[in-house]
């Protein structure tokens, strides 16, 4: 099998075997029930787990479509802006997706799909269509189940760097590696790099202090803590490397900060006198 990306809509599903997928400069292992959803442009390969005649083998399902399935997908889905997303956005507009087949659905719907296809009946194309919306829903219910168990706020064909964005401002101070969250949104870490500086005007670790920092001007405000103590809770050990960030993102030395806003009156004041102080630079 050899590297390549492509301009139509690509399903991956594992039927047997291990191996692995690469899949933008991503290196993942795979076995039986793994399902990958590639949106048109997105550049991978898969490889078994060993070379030679001895190794293990790896069967691997392929559902392809293109322009010609717009129209009855497009008509199906006619209002459910978030799946017409999914399914017809390029990437990296629309990351890449993987899940896993839990009870055996995903394998039933590409044992129909393949046996239509070989077969050809004179209704084939349409039952493969009616697989195709059924694998599609079966799709966004894994995702949106995962989701659940997790704890996240993402919702399914939401913006893949938005539900980055949403997971760092929801636990700005859990330490959280680029190259995961790379993942998480389908990106490669030199794409994802480039696609987070374009949203937010700023580079991941540059966000992160800032996201950081806003979090220490509100416990300034609202606690009486030391600022070593304050300045550890947001991840930072080494007191004169804080003091160096938080003046540079808000003007003032965290003391400064805390003896000029500590005076204004209600949370409410304090958090919009935070906000402007952090926004400075931005």
């Amino acid at each position: 099998m050899w590297h390549h990306d492509h301009e139509f809509v690509e399903i991956n599903y594992v039927s047997e075997g291990t191996g692995f997928q690469y899949i933008e400069e991503q290196f993942l292992p795979v076995s039986k029930g793994d399902l990958f959803f590639l949106p048109i442009g997105v550049s991978h390969v898969f490889r078994p787990s060993h070379a030679g005649p001895d190794a293990g083998h790896l069967i691997v399902y392929n559902c392809l479509f293109d322009g010609s399935l717009s129209q009855p997908l497009s008509s199906f889905f006619a209002g459910d802006e978030e799946m017409l997303r999914f399914i017809f956005a390029r990437y990296p507009e629309q990351a890449w997706l993987h899940c896993k087949d839990k009870d055996g659905s995903f394998q039933r719907i590409f044992n129909t799909l393949f046996e239509e296809n070989s077969v050809k009946r004179p209704d084939s194309n349409d039952v493969m269509q009616a697989e195709l919306v059924k694998l599609m829903l079966l799709i966004r219910r894994s995702k949106e189940n995962d989701m659940a168990v997790e704890g996240g706020a993402s919702r399914f064909g939401e913006d893949a760097l938005e539900s980055v964005l949403n997971l760092l401002r929801r636990e700005p101070i859990k330490p959280v590696r680029m190259r995961d969250l790379a993942a998480m949104a389908g990106f490669s870490e030199r794409q994802f790099r480039r696609q987070f500086a374009a949203r937010t005007g700023m580079s991941y670790t540059d966000y992160v202090n800032k996201l950081r920092v806003e979090l220490c001007c509100d416990l300034l405000l609202a606690t009486n803590e030391k600022i070593s103590a304050i300045a550890r809770v947001a991840g930072y050990e080494d007191i004169k490397h804080f003091n160096r960030l938080f003046k540079r993102i808000t003007g003032q030395t965290p003391r400064q900060f805390r003896s000029m806003h500590a005076a204004r009156g209600g949370v409410e004041g304090q958090k919009e006198t935070r906000r402007n102080s952090v926004q400075k630079e931005n």
